[in-house]
């Protein structure tokens, strides 16, 4: 346990306002000009605001609790990241918006979710919020472990998930920092992560149907057969990340016992035109 607590202190949670170019024009389908593909992440992206902000929340139910100065700063470090992604992500939405994607249906939907969502105990809010960050630090574990397979989207959607990936990562452990010393229920972690999963993936697909009715667009033998091989081919992203998710199954699991460190190490030396566009 000492050990795993030294690994979530040693790691610094720097929130970083992005300078983001939303403005210039994308492609329609700003990923390998792949349809599923595309709105796959543009449906992940509606999420991220409105996600980013349940997230806070939830770890904020327990701060006044909390004892611990270095967890007390993480979690400072944590929302601020999260409040980041969030307006980063609305920018990005906004853009996707313009170009006649319904994003707006989108998020009105998960505006109503999330009340539902906070209708339940804060136990069980925490526990969404555990399962949810370690299926983005999975995905960002691939993306940062792959970054050639974003070689062909849009270059303002690269520099943002690659960014986001790096963050996601510092913070990975914050929730569950919290949730261990809090509520430390294993079969409850472990329940929500199933039935999150589910939730999720139902409503990406859902939330795509959506995305491609508005265009009136039905995807090619070709970008089907491209979407299968990006997202369950030998080096798929979602293949990849069921190999992350099966690990939070593991009874005394804590997001440390993954080594991801060496995928944020000198990060702005590796991209240094993701790192120019900080601001100070």
């Amino acid at each position: 346990m000492t050990n795993i607590k030294n690994k979530s202190a040693q790691v610094e949670i720097k929130p970083r306002r992005m300078a983001f170019d939303t403005e210039s024009p994308m492609n329609k389908y700003a990923f390998k000009n792949n349809s599923l593909i595309s709105t796959f992440f543009y449906a992940l992206s509606a999420l991220f605001p409105d996600g980013e902000r349940f997230f806070i929340h939830s770890v904020r139910n327990y701060r006044d609790e909390i004892k611990d100065e270095t967890l007390k700063e993480q979690i400072r470090g944590f929302i601020g990241q999260e409040a980041h992604h969030g307006v980063s992500h609305e920018a990005l939405n906004q853009a996707i918006t313009d170009m006649g994607f319904p994003m707006d249906r989108i998020v009105g939907r998960l505006h109503k979710r999330v009340d539902f969502l906070k209708k339940f105990s804060r136990e069980r809010q925490l526990a969404l919020t555990v399962a949810m960050e370690h299926f983005t630090a999975s995905l960002a574990e691939f993306l940062l472990k792959n970054p050639e397979i974003l070689e062909d989207a849009d270059p303002t959607v690269r520099k943002m998930l690659l960014w986001h990936a790096v963050e996601e990562i510092e913070h990975k452990a914050v929730a569950f920092d919290v949730y261990r010393e809090h509520v430390n229920d294993e079969f409850i972690r472990k329940r929500v992560m199933v039935i999150s999963m589910i939730s999720l993936f139902s409503r990406l697909a859902m939330y795509q149907v959506w995305l491609l009715r508005s265009q009136r667009h039905f995807p090619s033998w070709r970008e089907w057969k491209e979407a299968a091989v990006f997202f369950w081919g030998k080096k798929g992203v979602l293949r990849d990340n069921m190999k992350g998710l099966a690990k939070f199954f593991k009874t005394g699991f804590h997001p440390w016992d993954i080594d991801q460190n060496y995928l944020i190490e000198n990060w702005e030396e590796r991209y240094p035109d993701i790192a120019a566009l900080q601001v100070n």
